[in-house]
């Protein structure tokens, strides 16, 4: 019997995990409230952040959102709550 933790490689270990996340998680989701909420699940990173405008990047694109008196809210690995005045959504390219 190998003692626990023998052979075990935490690096390879979340290198695999990460292959399997990315097959199931191929899309980004975005829950609109009027013009003063968005719910988005899967967003990956913060590229900018200020009260005008949140440059964000989703699984499989770059999403800006501009407006006035923007927070976010609950930012985490499953997502991210942005509030205030939304004026524009625009998607791009990383």
């Amino acid at each position: 019997m190998r003692p626990i933790g023998e052979n075990m490689n935490v690096n390879k270990l979340a290198g695999k995990f990460d292959k399997l996340k990315a097959g199931f998680f191929k899309h980004s989701y975005i829950q609109m409230t009027d013009n003063n909420e968005l719910i988005i699940d899967r967003c990956e990173r913060v590229i900018a952040y200020d009260e005008n405008i949140i440059k964000l990047k989703l699984i499989n694109n770059a999403l800006i959102i501009i407006g006035t008196e923007l927070t976010m809210q609950n930012f985490s690995t499953s997502g991210v709550i942005v509030k205030g005045n939304i004026r524009s959504l625009e998607f791009g390219e990383l």
